[in-house]
């Protein structure tokens, strides 16, 4: 897989690239909870080949500003992803809206060359109606709703097809 170089892909962390656990949201918000995550492996080695090939990969992540939880994903990511720079690593107070984050940064509007791998559809619908392309991860918690309808991949795969076949579109000029 090859991506054009304006395109950006941004990742979110728990129930994407760390399995989330589903329990009582008091236990998100202890000490160690996003530490102790489980690395999704296939996904981080998706990652590790796009930026070896000079990709533009992107975390993007929401924390809870009354906790641990930002220094907690930090350290995670220096242990299960040490090669993404920091200045890739991007992180939002939980509640805030991942897309106004981003073209607030970018000082411009999204486009389809902005892609987001997230869990949550929230914050995939979000990003749609800024112009972005969302991709949901399916993990073993989500997707049972169906209330994404674009594109659903649950393996690096899949995630493969999906970003080869974007830039199929974006070639042959749609």
């Amino acid at each position: 897989m090859k991506l054009k170089s304006e395109m950006r892909v941004y990742f979110d962390m728990d129930g994407t690239i760390a399995k989330w656990r589903d329990v009582p949201v008091e236990e998100t918000r202890k000490p160690g909870y996003y530490a102790d995550l489980e690395p999704e492996v296939e996904l981080l080695d998706f990652m590790r080949d796009a930026m070896k090939a000079g990709e533009n990969i992107y975390i993007l992540s929401s924390y809870y500003t009354d906790t641990r939880a930002l220094l907690e994903k930090k350290k995670w990511l220096d242990k299960y992803l040490p090669e993404i720079d920091s200045a890739h690593c991007l992180f939002v107070p939980y509640g805030k809206n991942k897309a106004e984050f981003i073209e607030a940064m970018l000082h411009r509007k999204l486009s389809t060359a902005d892609i987001l791998i997230d869990d949550h559809t929230p914050n995939l619908h979000r990003w749609e109606e800024a112009g972005g392309l969302g991709v949901k991860w399916l993990n073993e918690i989500n997707g049972n709703n169906g209330r994404f309808e674009g594109a659903r991949v649950g393996t690096a795969e899949e995630l493969r097809a999906v970003l080869d076949a974007e830039m199929e579109k974006k070639a042959s000029g749609f």
